[in-house]
């Protein structure tokens, strides 16, 4: 298997802070092969200090992949996936505790969501808190594998709104849980199998709220992944759909080309 990779980030026309930060790690193991794993967290900007939010949690992904991650190598594929998934869930609540407490001490209130794909072979595991997304695109479509964690989404999921009425709902930044925010946080976590060649979209809310699916797809299918700065230029020209749609929120993705 082969791995193209780039990250995008923008801090987008309106807001003066970047509060995203984004993660794509790829591995060479003996036993598992290439494995690979991507994350984006989005800094809550209704709150202080988004940016430091999301950058400690990022920083205790990348320290895990490098540390923890290497010691689980031995393990059979099954129980591995069942340690991997324990010993995330575990991080991201230390995670979320320790900038509770970060910010606590210096009486200020910060937050952010995750998003997180991790990969081995065929098989994969998304992490899901708030409403940053995992998007899967292959050669015929783009779809969203995580399901967003607001009020907006139980709106949907009751009929109350249609999709166009939430792009404008007064409620559609209001999570319901963030890292960094929430006593008990619990990750929404699923696995999956990759059929094909894919390309993995790690991104923030600015990227996807006013880019559709089938413009994901015309950008970053794998057979327009050449080269990962064909990815980078993809997803830059994604970026810039957002922005002239008037998108005033930060805009990041983190994507990976996994070839088959």
């Amino acid at each position: 298997m082969e791995v193209k990779a780039c990250i995008f980030t923008d801090a987008g026309k309106v807001r003066k802070v970047n509060q995203d930060s984004c993660l794509v790690k790829v591995a060479n193991t003996k036993r598992y092969g290439r494995i690979s794993f991507a994350a984006v967290c989005d800094g809550m900007g209704g709150l202080s200090k988004g940016e430091v939010a999301s950058c400690k949690m990022i920083r205790a992904l990348e320290a895990w992949f490098h540390e923890e991650l290497s010691l689980m190598q031995n393990l059979p594929e099954d129980k591995l996936w069942d340690t991997i998934e324990t010993s995330l869930s575990r991080l991201i609540v230390k995670s979320s505790s320790d900038i509770r407490r970060y910010g606590k001490h210096r009486g200020i209130k910060l937050g952010t969501t995750l998003t997180a794909f991790f990969q081995i072979g065929r098989r994969y595991m998304t992490l899901n808190i708030g409403d940053s997304r995992i998007y899967l695109v292959d050669r015929k479509r783009a779809w969203a594998v995580t399901r967003d964690q607001s009020v907006v989404q139980v709106k949907l999921d009751k009929g109350l709104i249609s999709e166009d009425e939430a792009l404008k709902d007064p409620e559609r930044s209001v999570l319901l849980q963030s890292v960094g925010t929430t006593l008990e946080i619990k990750p929404v976590i699923r696995r999956g199998e990759i059929d094909s060649s894919t390309t993995v979209l790690a991104v923030s809310d600015g990227f996807w709220r006013t880019v559709s699916g089938d413009e994901m797809h015309s950008k970053l299918c794998p057979q327009m992944c050449v080269t990962a700065d064909d990815m980078l230029s993809g997803c830059r020209k994604l970026a810039g759909l957002a922005m002239d749609r008037k998108e005033e929120d930060n805009i990041s993705v983190a994507a990976m080309c996994l070839e088959y």
